[in-house]
């Protein structure tokens, strides 16, 4: 008797030092024993909003840049929301505005995408997640412009791969990659899988018509956008801590490039004028987490990514804060100087301006 309970002693400590060992590797690539020593180059100000502008689309030949704004941490805690929107704020004149002209009878804004023809022509498309997300259907509206930064509905897309959509990236006036961030509705298990690069979502690509799943191997996908050609799809994966770069085919397949180790969980891509990269991340997805329960602020980090898959890419923290200026960032996009950094909770938005 006494030989077994010495093996059995032995088998559970054994145990219990595979799970420490694990605990300790999932907590230090969640971010938990990070430094946070703040910096950024220039000086932001804050620009409050109703809601938080979770993803950000600049339309850069305006000057315009459009909020995907709703109060998310109502949501988060079960609370009532007031209706989201798309909000419009003028950068030559910091005036803010509703740019949508038609809603759907419930608004939950993600992630959004503007699409500019070569003619000018302007098309904006939203995720819509419904009230109830555990039952109700994920959709996809696409808005047409009307007037100059005033969109109306065009139509409501969906399809039963969209389950749990995060962000999308228009690649035509009636073509969107939609991406997940989790493979199972309803699933905090597969959540918390995802978060640690366990589990797997699916990628959705529409077009007019027609729409099939393209990938079902993003590991969590938390943003994703088009280099300035369109010949590029760029996912931040979330759970993966990984930029992952795929070259885009003439049917609307992908096939993968070069994968970017960004040590830090990406969120939402921008892409400017010179095809380079702004990505807003969570420094410390354990501190995103208690975020959630207990309200504490979480870090608020940007990072600026350039390169080719030819000649492979470079990255550069930009903006780091503990998230007492900003928490959760959930998205950086630039405008000549400017660095704006939005959040998924923070009711406001930073306006950075950079040294030229």
């Amino acid at each position: 008797m006494l030989k077994l309970i010495r093996k059995l002693a032995l088998a559970l400590g054994v145990l219990l030092g595979i799970t420490v060992v694990i605990s300790v590797f999932y907590l230090a690539r969640g971010g938990a024993f990070k430094t946070i020593d703040s910096h950024y180059a220039g000086e932001c100000t804050s620009f409050p909003l109703d809601g938080s502008a979770e993803d950000i689309e600049i339309d850069r030949e305006r000057g315009f840049a459009y909020f995907s704004q709703l109060d998310r941490m109502a949501t988060a805690q079960g609370r009532q929301a007031a209706p989201g929107s798309i909000m419009r704020l003028d950068l030559n004149t910091m005036e803010l505005s509703n740019a949508l002209l038609t809603t759907t009878d419930h608004m939950g804004p993600h992630g959004i995408s503007l699409y500019i023809s070569p003619e000018g022509e302007r098309t904006l498309f939203m995720i819509n997640h419904p009230a109830d997300r555990e039952n109700g259907i994920e959709t996809i509206n696409r808005y047409i412009e009307t007037q100059p930064g005033e969109f109306s509905l065009a139509e409501v897309l969906s399809h039963p791969d969209v389950i749990s959509p995060n962000d999308l990236v228009a690649v035509g006036p009636k073509q969107v990659y939609v991406v997940n961030d989790k493979g199972a509705e309803g699933s905090l298990q597969k959540f918390l899988e995802n978060i640690f690069g366990v589990g797997y979502s699916k990628l959705v690509y529409f077009d007019d018509n027609e729409a099939r799943t393209v990938l079902n191997d993003v590991a969590s996908g938390g943003g994703i956008n088009a280099s300035t050609d369109g010949q590029l799809i760029y996912i931040a994966e979330t759970g993966g801590q990984n930029l992952r770069v795929l070259n885009r085919n003439a049917d609307g397949t992908l096939t993968d490039a070069i994968n970017v180790a960004l040590g830090t969980s990406p969120d939402n891509i921008d892409v400017a004028a010179d095809g380079s990269l702004t990505i807003g991340a969570h420094a410390n997805i354990m501190a995103l987490i208690q975020h959630f329960i207990s309200g504490e602020p979480a870090p608020s980090q940007i990072l600026s990514v350039s390169g080719s898959p030819e000649a492979g890419y470079t990255t550069e923290e930009i903006y780091l804060n503990t998230g007492e200026e900003i928490s959760t960032s959930s998205v950086g996009a630039t405008y000549g100087n400017k660095l704006l950094i939005g959040s998924i909770t923070a009711r406001q938005v930073l306006v950075c301006e950079s040294p030229m």
